[in-house]
């Protein structure tokens, strides 16, 4: 018999490593990823590291998106998977910046690479299909949700896809995950960017805790927002970015990092909350 232990996770929000990150990487470092992620300790160290990959990884596809399309040079994923991310959120507005063939590469390259994938799948069903990491005896379960679009990369049954904050079914989505997990974190891209967190973002929050989240972790804004307990339950709103290339305002330079343990009755412990910086 297994005894549960507790598991420690550790949360970031946007990683965007294409544009101007990119071609800091290459001027700087000859093209090694890795050397943006030598003082990121705390994400090996955790149980499980949890990120918002925001955008298409690929060498496939057309940009089909606005000028603030993304594609990822594939390279990247192996760095992530080195650097100690376990699972990535993948229902976010840029992951359909250059069409429906990036999207599938990206999620058939981060398999390969052994990075879990969530909110994204080849069917709606895969969407909404919660990702469960088994560690130190608990499930802990994953789904996320994008607020902001696209609208036209929605999942359906015989289109692949993205799992919309508007789904109907949402809370269902909800219950049904945490009915096969012990620990649920819904993860939400949603919010007005550079902006504090709106009404809206309560209302998501809150009705997915009352359907059985056990925390929420946000993205989107690219700044920090607000942080707050209901029913027991921690909800960050967004947790900013913590790799991208906007250096215009100290506010999109700084991302939270959220390092807390869980324990096997659900409830938190060594919530520790650490502001991360990009040069």
């Amino acid at each position: 018999v297994v005894i549960p232990q507790p598991v420690r996770m550790v949360f970031v929000g946007d990683i965007m490593m294409d544009r101007g990150v990119e071609a800091s990487v290459n001027r700087t470092y000859g093209g090694d990823f890795s050397k943006l992620f030598e003082k990121t300790a705390i994400v090996r160290d955790a149980d499980i590291a949890f990120a918002n990959l925001e955008g298409s990884v690929s060498d496939v596809g057309n940009k089909v998106g606005s000028q603030f399309s993304f594609r990822m040079d594939p390279q990247v994923l192996p760095v992530l998977r080195t650097t100690g991310f376990d699972i990535v959120s993948f229902a976010n507005n840029h992951v359909g910046d250059y069409n429906v063939v990036a999207f599938l590469d990206t999620l058939t390259r981060l398999d390969a690479n052994n990075i879990a994938h969530v909110g994204a799948g080849t069917t709606k069903s895969e969407a909404e299909q919660v990702k469960i990491i088994e560690k130190n005896g608990m499930k802990i379960g994953f789904l996320a949700f994008s607020d902001v679009g696209p609208n036209w990369i929605k999942a359906t049954e015989t289109n692949p896809g993205i799992l919309l904050a508007s789904d109907p079914n949402r809370t269902e989505i909800i219950r049904t995950a945490k009915a096969q997990v012990d620990f649920l974190v819904v993860s939400y891209h949603w919010g007005d960017e550079y902006k504090p967190f709106n009404t809206r973002q309560k209302t998501l929050a809150e009705s997915s805790i009352d359907a059985g989240a056990d925390l929420i972790i946000g993205h989107h804004p690219h700044v920090i927002q607000d942080y707050t307990e209901y029913n027991g339950k921690l909800i960050f709103y967004s947790l900013g970015n913590f790799m991208f290339d906007q250096p215009f305002s100290s506010e999109t330079q700084h991302g939270l990092v959220v390092d807390l343990t869980i324990n096997p009755d659900g409830t938190y412990q060594n919530v520790n909350l650490n502001v991360s910086q990009q040069d």
